[in-house]
């Protein structure tokens, strides 16, 4: 079956924009998304229906948007999990034939790392497994695709979740510096997501790796320096000491402390280059330039 239809859930926030013009881009796509009614997001773009879904999402107001869909994305929270099960369950009754629900970043849900320092993981996790059932069930009419990507660079970078500050310059550095990490631009993702469903005979029922790079610390500080013309303040950080303070702040009732850990994990544990998922060129995709990025994003 040939992908024509596609359904879009949280076309706002930071991925979903860029999901959005990645989808435009695409002539052979008519594009739906749904959003709450009390939503104070507008989309003006001619080729796009908004669907305004009563604020709880019911499931007969799903199924109703969701009927004569090919393909469901989610870029909403990752761990709102009720919600996508609740969603994929309507997709699954009206004959959705793919779903890719919103497990894009910034580490893998099946890391035994990230399940034991960030419970958000726990919840990704669970949506993964229950669309594999899901799946199973559907005698071949549904299926499904997650695409883990890596910290978003561009917005990483700009927000310190990368752990540069670029207006301070200064950075917090991993065990020297030189361990290598997938990250992906914004942009990068929504290509990858258009890829998946352009190529859904060879994606479904896979769990699939990407990037614009697999880099360190060192190399992006490296880049950042030339490209600002001035030099970091650096501060070296053994990692495993750092998220152990950070899991007994979270404990302690530290809010921002998931959001650190998360930060620190999606540096020291996500190269996917090794993964037997890793699907650059499965989906055609070739690297970004590090310091064409870098430039990029800093100059918004």
């Amino acid at each position: 079956m040939t992908i024509r239809n596609v359904t879009l859930i949280g076309a706002n926030g930071h991925l979903g924009p860029s999901i959005l013009t990645a989808l435009l881009s695409t002539p052979t796509f008519t594009i739906t998304i749904l959003t709450r009614t009390s939503s104070p997001s507008h989309y003006n773009h001619s080729l796009v229906t908004v669907k305004r879904l009563s604020d709880s999402f019911p499931a007969s107001e799903l199924e109703a948007a969701l009927k004569g869909q090919d393909a469901v994305i989610v870029s909403t929270a990752g761990t709102n999990d009720d919600l996508q099960i609740r969603i994929a369950d309507a997709a699954v009754k009206v004959g959705v034939s793919r779903f890719v629900p919103a497990d894009f970043g910034s580490c893998d849900s099946e890391s035994v790392r990230a399940l034991e320092l960030v419970p958000l993981y726990k919840a990704k996790k669970r949506v993964r497994e229950y669309l594999q059932r899901l799946a199973e069930g559907s005698a071949g009419g549904f299926g499904w695709t997650s695409l883990v990507c890596g910290h978003f660079f561009d917005y990483g970078l700009r927000g310190g979740l990368l752990h540069f500050d670029v207006r301070g310059r200064r950075v917090r550095v991993f065990d020297g510096g030189d361990v290598r990490a997938s990250f992906s631009t914004l942009e990068r993702v929504g290509e990858a997501v258009v890829r998946v469903l352009e190529r859904e005979g060879e994606t479904e029922g896979r769990v699939l790796f990407v990037q614009s790079f697999c880099v360190s610390q060192n190399q992006v500080l490296e880049v950042l320096e030339r490209v600002v013309g001035a030099e970091f303040e650096v501060e070296h950080v053994h990692a495993d000491s750092y998220m152990e303070e950070q899991k007994r702040k979270l404990a302690e009732g530290d809010e921002g402390a998931t959001e650190r850990l998360v930060g620190a994990l999606g540096v020291v544990d996500a190269d996917w280059t090794g993964k037997e998922g890793f699907a650059m060129e499965l989906l055609g995709l070739e690297d970004e330039d590090l310091e064409e990025v870098v430039r990029k994003a800093i100059g918004r």
